[in-house]
This record gives C-alpha cells, structure tokens and sequence, in this order.
C-alpha cells in the first residue's frame, strides 16, 4: 500500500534531516583527530614510563604521570568539547530552520486531496507561521533543558576517568605495549561515540520540537500526529511497534537516543468539514511491512530469543515496548529486555 502524501512529505524532509545529521557527524569526526592523537602519545609516555622503571602496580597508579594523564585527558576533550557545542548547535539552528519552511508543506500534503491551505484560508483559517525568536529553546539546549555544553562537560569528565583508569590498569596488569595500544583505542572512542550521539539525538530533537510547536500553533488545522517509524533492518522494534501511534500536540514523542522517527500532521479530514466524501485507505503501517519481512530481518532486529517467542505467539510487537524517563533524554521508548518479556 502507497504512503500518504503526508508520509512523503515527511519522509522528503527526514532524508534532508539526515543529511544535516551526516554533515554534523563528519565535522564532530574530523575535529576529533588531533585529540585522539594528542591522547595517545600522552598514553604512550606513561606507558613507556612504567614499563622503563618496572614499576609494581600499585605504584603505576600513584605515578604522578596517572595523575598528569588525567589532566591532559580532561584538558583535551575541555577544548574539544567547545568545538562540538558549537557543531550542534549549528546543526540544531539548520534543523530547526528546515522545520519552518517544510512544517506548513508537510501539513498541505496532509489535508484531504482537493483541499489546500490556500483554501482553507479562504474560510478564516490560516495558517500560522511562528517568528523565529519562539523557536530558540530549541538551539543550542539538550533533552534536559540545559545547554548542550553542560552535557558535554559532564561525560568529558567521566571519559577522562574512564580512559586514565582503564590505561592505567592496562599497564598495572602487565600487558604488552600493543594490548596497551588496543586499550587506548577502545578507550578513547568512547569520547567520539558518545559526542556523535548526543550530536545525532539533539539535532533531531531540536527539529521535532520545533516541528510540534508548529502543529500546536496551528490545531485548528493540525489535530494531533502520528509517529512514523523508518522501514528498515536497523530500525529499532520498539519504534515498529509505535508506529502510527497518535499523539496531542502538546505531548513530545517518546524518542529514544539515535531515534529516527518522523511526525506525520493529523490533519483535517472531509468528515471534519462536513463533506460525505470516503476517506482514503490508511498507508502501510510499520507493524504491517514488518511481518512482510524475511524471518532472518526479523531475527536481527528482535534478536533471537524475542524473535522465538513472536514466532511462537508467546508475544506481540506491542508486548515488546516499555516507555522510561531519563534525566537527560525525557521520556524514551525502549525494547523490553528479554528478562522483562519473560521469555
């Protein structure tokens, strides 16, 4: 079943989201190169330092050195740090401002064929485009409602001690120069790893958010919207689940970190303007086109044990969503751990 023209629409702008997210990412990686150099020659030097002088492993982690290796750490992503802030916060003012021009569109392809805004215009309903100062919470703050640097100084200083205990430990244990160099690679990804998916998750967050207020601004046209999941094997099961799923205007959606779900305007219908015109057909949902798939697309999304119990009827799609409230991300939709499911 074809999508609506409100699907397409919308899944238009999610590609152009993507490529906004994509040239944050890019820009979030590249800047992280002379850090992650710059970490592992002070890595390096500590390492060296105690393998030259044999010492004990107690005294590796009392070394000033451990102590200075922190500093550097902390010194480094500090510095790095300001540099991603203002990477997504850039990214959020482009998604924020894709919003404002592709909301209104979105909402055109919406209404019922035949029927435009233009038209309802005409009636006294208009639609209502926001000035940009009311869209400026959205720039520049995190899920939390504090600023994305906040965030970033928070995980900067949990990675330098991560990466300092982690190093130190390695070279506490003994291991070899080149086990040391695997520790320091896996170490000092984390701080990239986790700068990417605050940039990813802010950025989209920014742009529902900016997209909701839209819909809130104008409710005599918009009623409500419904989640529109990405059809693809990397899309998470809870959000199969949700899809099609409506919500107030007023309510934010439940997205986890990384989510990729879209919002799709409910709009006006011909029943609500008091015409006796049929309705078209609901477009595919996601739960539909995920019962299409092959069973290993769907062993790899659900993971084995849940994917078993699905097959055996033991469970449903909609058995497999829990909804959790994080400090920092708001409210989340989740897969329910296979413990959870009692499978």
């Amino acid at each position: 079943m074809p999508a609506s023209d409100a699907q397409e629409a919308v899944q238009d702008m999610a590609k152009r989201l993507a490529a906004m997210e994509a040239n944050a990412a890019n820009l979030i990686i590249e800047s992280y190169r002379p850090v992650d150099r710059n970490i592992r020659a002070d890595i390096g030097r500590v390492s060296a330092l105690a393998q030259k002088r044999k010492l004990k492993p107690w005294q590796i982690m009392r070394m000033t050195a451990m102590t200075t290796l922190r500093a550097q750490v902390v010194g480094e992503l500090a510095i790095w740090h300001s540099v991603v802030n203002g990477i997504v916060t850039d990214g959020q003012r482009a998604a924020v401002g894709l919003s404002q021009t592709g909301t209104r569109q979105i909402a055109n392809a919406g209404l019922p064929r035949g029927i435009k805004l233009d038209n309802l215009a005409r009636v006294g309903i208009e639609w209502n485009r926001l000035p940009v100062e009311a869209y400026r919470n959205f720039v520049g703050i995190a899920g939390d409602g504090k600023p994305i640097g906040n965030l970033l100084t928070r995980y900067g200083a949990e990675n330098a001690a991560r990466i300092a205990d982690d190093i130190g430990s390695g070279i506490a244990q003994g291991k070899s120069p080149r086990e040391v160099a695997r520790l320091a690679s896996r170490a000092t990804g984390v701080p990239l790893s986790e700068a990417l998916l605050i940039g990813r998750t802010e950025i989209n967050r920014a742009h529902r958010e900016a997209t909701r207020l839209s819909y809130v601004a104008n409710s005599d046209i918009v009623k409500g919207y419904k989640r529109l999941a990405a059809r693809d094997d990397v899309t998470c099961i809870a959000c199969i689940a949700l899809d099609g799923t409506l919500y107030e205007n007023e309510e934010p959606l439940d997205a986890h970190p990384n989510c990729r779900c879209a919002m799709v305007p409910n709009t006006l219908t011909y029943e609500d303007m008091g015409l006796d015109i049929p309705e078209p057909d609901a477009p595919e949902s996601a739960q539909a086109w995920f019962r299409k798939q092959p069973e290993s697309v769907q062993r790899d999304m659900m993971k084995p044990r849940r994917f078993e119990a699905f097959k055996q009827g033991k469970i449903d799609l909609s058995d497999m969503v829990s909804i959790r409230s994080n400090s920092i991300w708001g409210k989340s939709a989740t897969v329910k751990s296979v413990k959870a499911l009692g499978v």
